[in-house]
């Protein structure tokens, strides 16, 4: 497979997850947790210094998300109390996450397909899998992304942390895996990423 559809393979499955959630689009603000997370609740409207203290110090209903009261505060920000743009949001962060477990299953697929060079000089360069790995990697991404359970976190605002979170917890495999795939041990800057992403996972 040639590089360039490679690299469009993830795009691809980026888009088709976020084309599958399309109607939640049409959604609004639940009577669940929605109407006591942003119709009751003024912290997070926006991105001041009083907005921003409120994020990093709030335990509202008894979580701690700054950083994911930072994306809706972002909300805020574009679009007011508009609910299409924070499902807009949501897609794009599901359809994010789509495109990243791709790439994480792609790196897993051409390791467990080359196991003779595991720990072998040529790790520097590792291979980069054929038609049947990239496949393999569209099929498991696409599988985990349009399944059933994905609507909860896709369509009910409220369960935005769980896309942030999972868009985090993804760039820290990926840097785990990108650093212990091209070197003899897990060290310096791919560590560090690996470790920071994990850290906003959790502030997610």
């Amino acid at each position: 497979m040639s590089r360039l559809r490679r690299a469009l393979l993830p795009v691809l499955v980026g888009i088709l997850a976020f084309v599958a959630f399309l109607p939640a689009l049409d959604g609004g603000f639940l009577d669940w947790d929605d109407d006591r997370n942003f119709l009751w609740n003024t912290g997070y409207r926006g991105l001041g210094l009083r907005d921003l203290q409120w994020m990093f110090t709030a335990t509202w209903m008894g979580h701690y998300i700054p950083l994911t009261w930072l994306t809706f505060g972002l909300n805020h920000a574009l679009g007011g109390m508009d609910p299409w743009g924070y499902h807009l949001g949501n897609l794009l962060l599901h359809a994010a996450n789509a495109a990243l477990l791709f790439v994480v299953a792609h790196r897993l697929l051409v390791v467990a397909a080359n196991p003779e060079r595991e720990g072998g000089d040529d790790r520097t360069h590792p291979p980069e899998g054929g038609v049947a790995v990239s496949l393999g990697a569209a099929v498991a991404a696409l599988l985990w992304a349009l399944h059933p359970l994905r609507v909860e976190s896709v369509a009910w605002i409220t369960e935005r942390r769980d896309l942030l979170c999972g868009f985090f917890y993804l760039v820290a495999v990926l840097a785990y895996l990108q650093g212990a795939t091209r070197q003899h041990s897990l060290t310096g800057r791919w560590l560090v990423a690996s470790l920071v992403a994990f850290a906003a996972a959790l502030g997610s």
